[in-house]
């Protein structure tokens, strides 16, 4: 079992107020983690024309509702959800429409801060789809 503070890894907030965000480094150094789970919610042409995801991540059944895919999970699950655009804006729709719904007991849903771009960008783990 993995036991660690995952107040130390995260970022207060990124450029919602309201939603809680995730920098590459810090998602960097939870890869393998058993109690995480990374969406890749990237629309169709984003996700379709590349080869390659996030090591580890998942794309949810139904993209447009990320919260059906979320509460399939325990509640003390962390989640990153992540898009192509580096500011974030559709993965942190989903996210704030997760939080605005108040899922009870599921606080660790996070985005990730500058998205598929600077994952890349910085050559992270990626793995084929």
């Amino acid at each position: 079992m993995i036991i660690c503070r995952f107040s130390e890894f995260f970022t207060e907030f990124g450029l919602s107020a309201d939603v809680p965000m995730i920098t590459k480094e810090d998602l960097k150094t939870m890869l393998g983690n058993p109690d995480l789970v990374i969406f890749d919610v990237r629309h169709g042409r984003e996700y379709f024309s590349s080869d390659s995801k996030i090591k580890g991540a998942i794309r949810p059944l139904v993209r447009e509702h990320i919260f059906e895919a979320i509460i399939t999970y325990p509640k003390e699950t962390t989640f990153v959800i992540y898009c192509a655009s580096p500011n974030e804006e559709f993965s942190t729709l989903k996210v704030k429409h997760f939080l605005e719904n108040k899922y009870e007991g599921y606080t660790k849903v996070w985005v990730l801060k500058g998205g598929w771009e600077e994952w890349l960008k910085v050559g992270y783990p990626t793995e084929k789809k």
